[in-house]
């Protein structure tokens, strides 16, 4: 899943010149004639064009520099703990440098969709398949944090914290595993192409329209669908058993139980239920209709920005709500010589396993929420 870029047949009165570029546009009919359509003309997109110009870059941008902050403080605060890291807390680390890692890549899309691609076929292949590794990566981390969680508190098994010290490591070798593997569509289908109607270069996969609907499906199912529902099921499991137990602490860790489902729904839920509603038109199960097919252009844009900001949210839902890890963010300041917290550091826990975002400690006292 790329950053939205148009893929319908975009003319302007600007485009028209076509008599002087007839052979290029004949070779380039003939290169894409399996995603044209032959019965009826095709649709003016300038405003959606023009509405990506002028939004994505912003959001992008915006989304880059929140994103690398915050979950570059995860990422420095969890490895300055590292001998103390609990199973939670390595999900959370691999799951912060993910969503970093994801991040990274929006500069350059946010210039491809100001201007063109500028960056070369090779930069494209390795920066759509970093794109969608971490995309994966950051749903199935937290299946994977839900699925711990439900084992530690749902059923007192602890799945990594009894059994070998490589468990967890080998579960996140799995997960990224898996992740490079989806993303090998992109590895080998992406490269640059000139779009002649546009006179721009853009980084676009080079496969037929049923490629790109399968990898669509792909996508919704392995990176939102099937992580929503082990995160549904798990934490519903979780609730069940906390409802039973009062207490103010119980009960603060079951509204960061709610927030932890309910922010990673709401920020994929709708781009992924436009993505749905794009596969319909380009499958025909739709009727073809211009209007519709610019308003779910500009609505891809306008959810993707959504979507991606969850990866700014994650270092506030699993970090910066916890107590301990404000804590942990203390002592660092501390060894960095922050001034005026020494008085601080008296205060700090001693315990060497408890999650750097827990509102509690082991298994019998709910670990991990």
């Amino acid at each position: 899943m790329l950053p939205e870029i148009s893929e319908r047949l975009v003319l302007s009165p600007e485009s028209f010149p076509w008599l002087e570029n007839y052979s290029s546009l004949i070779d380039y009919v003939g290169e894409n004639d399996s995603d044209l359509c032959c019965e009826a003309p095709p649709c003016l997109q300038d405003f959606s064009v023009s509405f990506d110009r002028a939004f994505l870059p912003a959001i992008y941008g915006i989304l880059f520099v929140l994103g690398l902050l915050g979950n570059g403080a995860v990422v420095a605060v969890l490895l300055s703990q590292r001998a103390a890291l609990s199973s939670t807390d390595t999900f959370l680390l691999h799951l912060a440098v993910a969503d970093a890692l994801l991040v990274l890549t929006l500069p350059l899309w946010a210039v491809d969709a100001a201007i063109q691609w500028v960056f070369g076929s090779g930069l494209c292949k390795v920066a759509g398949a970093l794109f969608n590794i971490n995309f994966y990566a950051g749903a199935l981390l937290l299946a994977c944090i839900s699925f711990d969680r439900y084992l530690s508190i749902v059923h007192a098994t602890q799945l990594y914290r009894r059994g070998p010290p490589t468990r967890v490591a080998l579960t996140c070798v799995i997960v990224w595993g898996l992740c490079l593997l989806f993303a090998l569509p992109e590895f080998i289908f992406l490269s640059v192409h000139r779009d002649y109607r546009l006179n721009v270069t853009q980084c676009q996969h080079d496969f037929p329209q049923v490629g790109r609907t399968a990898v669509r499906l792909v996508q919704l199912v392995a990176g939102f669908l099937l992580p929503l529902m082990v995160m549904t099921y798990c934490y519903a499991r979780i609730l069940a058993v906390l409802l039973v137990s009062r207490g103010q602490r119980r009960l603060r860790a079951m509204r960061l139980v709610v927030v932890v489902v309910v922010a990673f729904a709401l920020c994929w839920t709708p781009y992924h239920l436009v993505v749905l509603v794009d596969i319909f038109m380009n499958m025909g199960a739709l009727a073809r209709d211009c209007n519709r097919e610019s308003r779910v252009d500009v609505a891809k844009s306008i959810t993707s920005g959504l979507a991606y900001m969850h990866c700014c949210l994650n270092p506030l839902l699993y970090a910066f709500v916890g107590v301990k890890f404000r804590e942990r963010m203390w002592m660092l300041l501390l060894r960095l010589g922050c001034p005026g917290q020494s008085g601080h550091q008296r205060n700090l826990p001693s315990s060497r396993r408890d999650s750097s975002w827990s509102e509690t400690t082991e298994a019998s006292s709910f670990q991990g929420l």
